[in-house]
């Protein structure tokens, strides 16, 4: 078996239909797959048909945006019940929260003289609404980034045009949202947070209580030596342990879907817990 448990198909920031993200999947030998799109649930009903017909085991999940201490997290949410009607509130309202984030920021890249608005409606099309990677290609393909890293080293971050400081649902409210649903909340990617040990211990000290009781050990980011330091904190917290890529696009090889180590056998793996 083969599991990848963090992905995003086109109703986020991903570039692939869940219909194609599947067959991609396929591709990849992926056996066990979670569609985790931020803050919506959209793609899971054509995703789980694909996944029928190609014989994959789908995770319905979700990525949950959350404040912590004034810090952006994400809340991967695994084998969740779409239906139901506390989760569907919760991402209501992160959706929203994003609606308004958007057009604050196309306000606020207008006052700068850049208008984006034709082409971003253009990549969301009528799925959900505009990510900030989807500014960001917009900003590439009017010419002022040379690519998307260059988009977010000259805006879209603090002091920068297109930034809009954002708070979030807390932690009690997204584990509520997800154990609420049936499912298992897992913090995502503890390594880009760049945390210190004791910090991201304090974390999940505080996390725990709420329900949030996974961690993302093994993602396309994090090395052996990261991989062990957050092992070990599962381990000594008693953390289910969760793998996954953060699939977004075939064009980007440092994620590819299923290029997460596999876990340790000493660890939980979280699927244990479906």
């Amino acid at each position: 078996m083969k599991y990848d448990l963090h992905c995003h198909s086109y109703y986020s920031d991903g570039t692939l239909s869940p219909t194609q993200l599947l067959e991609h999947a396929k591709e990849r030998e992926i056996t066990h797959l979670a569609l985790t799109d931020h803050d919506t649930l959209d793609g899971l009903a054509e995703a789980q048909k694909a996944a029928n017909e190609l014989d994959i085991h789908l995770i319905n999940g979700i990525e949950l945006s959350c404040t912590w201490e004034k810090q952006l997290l994400h809340v991967v949410g695994l084998n969740v019940d779409p239906n139901n009607a506390g989760l569907q509130k919760g991402v209501k309202l992160n959706k929203q929260r994003r609606i308004d984030r958007a057009e604050a920021m196309f306000e606020d890249f207008e006052k700068h003289g850049i208008f984006l608005r034709e082409s971003v409606t253009q990549q969301i099309e009528d799925r959900g609404v505009p990510t900030r990677p989807h500014f960001a290609q917009a900003l590439v393909e009017a010419g002022y980034a040379k690519d998307k890293k260059q988009a977010f080293k000259r805006y879209l971050v603090r002091g920068k045009p297109g930034f809009i400081p954002m708070v979030w649902a807390g932690l009690d409210d997204i584990g509520e949202w997800v154990t609420g649903a049936g499912g298992i909340a897992v913090l995502a990617h503890p390594n880009r947070y760049k945390f210190t040990r004791t910090k991201l211990s304090r974390l999940i000290n505080e996390m725990i209580p709420h329900g949030i009781t996974g961690l993302e050990v093994s993602t396309s980011t994090t090395d052996k030596q990261q991989s062990k330091m957050l092992g070990d904190l599962a381990i000594e917290f008693g953390l289910n342990a969760s793998i996954g890529s953060d699939f977004h696009s075939p064009d980007q090889p440092w994620a590819r879907l299923g290029c997460a180590h596999e876990l340790s056998k000493e660890l939980t793996p979280v699927w244990a817990q479906f």
